[in-house]
């Protein structure tokens, strides 16, 4: 495999445009069999940032990366599946049936009949971007983003779907409401939080929303 790395400060590289299946490769092998010094990893929709103890020049890492795999798949049946329930009365539902020439009903049945694939998670604690929405619900994100959406929301946006952890501005279209909890700010003030605890999912998680009323 070819990869485009970069220095990312005195104790990181930040390894550029990969895909999923080489995104894949990467972890596994920092997982079982990492540099030197390696501390953890940062994962991003098309990257991965690769963290240090002590500093580092990047011209050591073609080597290792060489060692990797090139056929190892993307195993996504063994990944945790997570349901989340939703209300599906978001602001946009009815804007969004007009844009894509579907009906309501239709609208539902496509976004809550798909499984997605937490791909990353950004721009806001917890908020995960989901791969794997109908390319017929695939739309621009709104021309006037609003000033607040609700923790909660669910929404599409670009080629993903997601969920509002926090409360934020945005732009995507607000398709629904969830009332489950993925970011929980409490059980980051301890000591050593564990991931798990804070944030309900993590990339590589698989999801289903369930419809309810």
């Amino acid at each position: 495999m070819d990869f485009k790395l970069q220095s990312y400060g005195e104790r990181a590289v930040l390894i550029q445009e990969l895909d999923e299946k080489q995104q894949f490769c990467v972890i596994e092998r920092l997982k079982t069999s990492a540099p030197e010094g390696f501390v953890e990893y940062v994962i991003g929709y098309s990257n991965l940032l690769v963290l240090f103890k002590n500093p580092l020049t990047v011209d050591r890492f073609p080597a290792w990366l060489a060692t990797l795999p090139v056929t190892a798949p993307v195993d996504k049946s063994t990944a945790r599946l997570v349901e989340i329930p939703v209300k599906y009365n978001g602001a946009d539902l009815s804007e969004v049936a007009e844009l894509t020439q579907i009906n309501e009903d239709g609208v539902v049945a496509m976004h809550s009949r798909a499984e997605y694939r937490v791909r990353m998670m950004g721009f806001a604690p917890g908020f995960p971007y989901l791969d794997g929405l109908d390319s017929r619900l695939h739309l621009h994100r709104r021309a006037s983003p609003r000033n607040h959406i609700a923790p909660g929301s669910v929404a599409i946006g670009g080629s993903h779907a997601g969920i509002y952890s926090v409360a934020s501005p945005g732009g995507w279209h607000i398709l629904g409401h969830t009332d489950y909890p993925l970011f929980q700010a409490d059980q980051a003030k301890v000591d050593i939080p564990e991931a798990t605890a804070v944030f309900a999912l993590a990339p590589g998680d698989r999801v289903k929303f369930v419809a309810i009323d």
